[in-house]
């Protein structure tokens, strides 16, 4: 890793020809240990290089430019939950590379994040008119849509998205999640068995048919459905939580607390996991359990604001 890192470092120092893509494999790298401040901060370096001009004549364009936009609005974005800055970070690589996707996508996500469905949608039509295959803008577009109560417009989205990417397992997973807001039970059900179908990887969808059976009282198919899931990807903490929920549904309070604690093991990084766990510890009397369970929540997390509240209660 020190190797790798003193590479990029070199290649940077070089000047290379492509140099946003050197500044961006080692925001990667960061990335990939856990260090978002040394990413962002390599990010942030990267941009410097490439400024904005009112005049097209005084600054270059580079379309690479777009990557260490993209990678540092969506920490900006989701690790600082600072979309006023991501907004402006996107604005600077969308004057290198006016028709980007990607960066139309994160635009979009930044203006709902903001409260603006108005800005967002318009943003949302120019990425896919810049490209009608990106699933992950129509399944954004179609979720917002949703959340808004806009069913119809949602549905439409998904299915315009599935007919463009068929295989987008989040695509799936949402027109399945769609139905079962609106109570279609039996359609959501068709939906997830076709996601998972076409996509057998994607994790998500299991997690989702098995929450669905769980609220509608097939705890056996609940249960199958969420080991399916946590063997194809044991790190996946909201998994055990789901796991959990429905041992105790099914009045096997001992394996409770068993799989959450098999849960930290996999998914160390999962806050709400020391919360759940707690709350279990609490059930069972055991006060300082719990308190040593959130006190180790919080440093592992200390952003995560429902554990300094479930301390404090």
């Amino acid at each position: 890793t020190a190797h790798a890192r003193q590479i990029y470092e070199n290649g940077i120092k070089a000047n290379c020809t492509d140099a946003p893509s050197v500044y961006h494999g080692l925001a990667k790298l960061h990335l990939s240990l856990g260090e978002v401040e040394e990413a962002r901060n390599v990010l942030q370096r990267g941009l410097a290089l490439f400024p904005t001009s009112d005049n097209n004549t005084l600054v270059p364009r580079n379309e690479n430019v777009a990557f260490l936009a993209h990678t540092l609005a969506m920490i900006d974005l989701n690790v600082n939950n600072n979309a006023k800055h991501a907004k402006d970070v996107l604005k600077q690589g969308l004057w290198h590379c006016r028709n980007s996707p990607q960066l139309l996508l994160g635009m979009a996500l930044c203006e709902s994040r903001l409260g603006n469905d108005n800005g967002a949608r318009d943003m949302f039509e120019r990425s896919l008119m810049a490209d009608q295959a990106h699933a992950q803008a129509w399944q954004a577009f179609g979720v917002m849509e949703m959340r808004a109560g806009n069913f119809r417009s949602a549905k439409l989205l998904f299915e315009c998205g599935l007919k463009n990417s068929p295989t987008h397992g989040a695509l799936w997973q949402a027109y399945g999640t769609l139905e079962s807001w609106k109570g279609n039970v039996g359609t959501a059900r068709i939906l997830f068995a076709a996601g998972i179908e076409k996509c057998p990887h994607h994790v998500p969808l299991y997690q989702a048919w098995a929450c669905l059976e769980l609220q509608d009282g097939d705890v056996i198919t609940a249960k199958r459905l969420i080991g399916e899931a946590l063997t194809r990807d044991k790190r996946n903490g909201s998994g055990w939580l789901v796991a959990a929920q429905i041992e105790e549904k099914m009045d096997n309070h001992g394996l409770v607390g068993l799989i959450l604690r098999r849960g930290i093991e996999c998914a160390p990084g999962d806050a709400e996991l020391y919360i759940a766990l707690a709350d279990h510890e609490i059930s069972r009397g055991k006060i300082d359990s719990a308190r040593e369970l959130l006190e180790k929540g919080m440093e592992i997390n200390p952003l995560h604001a429902p554990l300094y509240h479930s301390l404090a209660e």
